[in-house]
């Protein structure tokens, strides 16, 4: 016998950016601490955040083995000591995905460097990277998450509301994938 889930979806909540912390303590106040999960949806299935990372990282890994567009992250490696995100304490996440001292959370960093673990390579340059689709450098924006292919593409839901929000720019990738596929779970008693 399925034994039914304790837990409904009730919405999408998209990005939440440097409001993170604020939505996250405000879905307390609403449900109750322990009474609320965010999670991903693939197809009919719910993933937690380990199994959602993986994925992620898995997209940078194949973005990585890509010969088409290793150069860039041959460039990548060449040129800098270290990637971040949101915030220089970013490095202090090294390949945990758990460590989240900014605002926003921070993935695509962490995705990095444990892809350079796996395949014994280290940064070789000077300089940090900003690994954002805003960086001012160049390889930082190429690897940023919106410029990733999301493996599975044909399971990244529409579009939230009627609006044209920054990670729709690019259809299929992984950014939005954890934004569009990001849901909102409450306990039900």
């Amino acid at each position: 016998m399925i034994k039914n889930s304790p837990w409904q979806t009730i919405g999408r909540p998209g990005w939440f950016g440097e409001e993170r912390n604020r939505i996250l303590d405000e879905y307390d106040q609403l449900y109750g601490h322990g009474n609320w999960r965010i999670r991903h949806q693939l197809g009919s299935r719910t993933m937690d955040f380990d199994e959602s990372v993986k994925i992620y990282e898995l997209c940078y890994e194949l973005d990585f083995l890509h010969p088409d567009r290793r150069y860039i992250w041959n460039e990548l490696i060449d040129k800098s000591k270290e990637v971040w995100t949101e915030q220089w304490s970013d490095l202090e996440s090294g390949t945990n995905y758990y460590l989240q001292n900014a605002l926003a959370a921070h993935y695509e960093d962490v995705a990095i460097r444990r892809i350079l673990h796996k395949y014994d390579l280290k940064f070789k340059g000077k300089n940090l990277t900003r690994i954002r689709a805003d960086s001012d450098d160049l390889v930082g924006r190429v690897l940023s998450s919106i410029h990733i292919k999301f493996i599975y593409p044909e399971y990244i839901e529409d579009t939230i509301d009627d609006q044209f929000h920054w990670w729709d720019r690019h259809k299929g990738s992984l950014e939005c994938f954890w934004h569009l596929n990001k849901i909102l779970q409450i306990k039900v008693h």
